[in-house]
């Protein structure tokens, strides 16, 4: 269960991450 959810948690950061990326190459 927490394994999960800290798998999770990574998965958005890491997607908000990418998405911060995306907008500075596309800047």
């Amino acid at each position: 269960r927490f394994n999960r959810y800290l798998q999770k948690q990574r998965r958005t950061e890491l997607s908000s991450v990418l998405n911060l990326t995306e907008r500075q190459i596309k800047v």
